[in-house]
């Protein structure tokens, strides 16, 4: 509840600040879309949006949507391990490796979503040399 109080809190600001409500709604999370004054289309939840025009960009979209949820989850719990090792709590061995499987889980996920972001091999190359004059 205290999560969709939120939400709506941060739409109200958002049309506050001259953003308009869009028709169109998240393709992650649902939520309603406001296009921003620079022209930006956002998610009050996740600050940007994915306009797909099909399936398979929806598919991509959505995946990107649970590898980021999944992280923000793992670093919940990482911050719970941090909490408990400040506070000088015992840490075992079981917990140690639970922390370590945690921060490569976060690295894999970090490592997928910026291959997903990244240009095709040689496509940034081949932009820097047009923008310089050569072919």
């Amino acid at each position: 509840m205290a999560e969709r109080r939120m939400v709506v809190r941060k739409i109200a600001d958002l049309l506050r600040a001259g953003a308009a409500l869009l028709p169109e709604h998240c393709p992650i999370c649902k939520s309603p879309l406001l296009r921003l004054r620079s022209g930006e289309v956002v998610c009050p939840i996740h600050g940007r949006v994915f306009i797909v025009r099909d399936e398979a960009e929806y598919a991509r979209a959505e995946l990107q949507g649970v590898l980021e949820e999944l992280e923000r989850g793992i670093v919940r719990r990482l911050h719970g391990y941090a909490q408990l090792i400040n506070k000088g709590g015992e840490v075992d061995r079981e917990t140690l490796h639970d922390i370590i499987l945690w921060l490569e889980a976060v690295e894999r996920i970090e490592r997928i979503l910026k291959s997903r972001t990244a240009p095709p091999a040689g496509q940034g190359e081949r932009e820097e040399a047009r923008k310089r004059g050569g072919r």
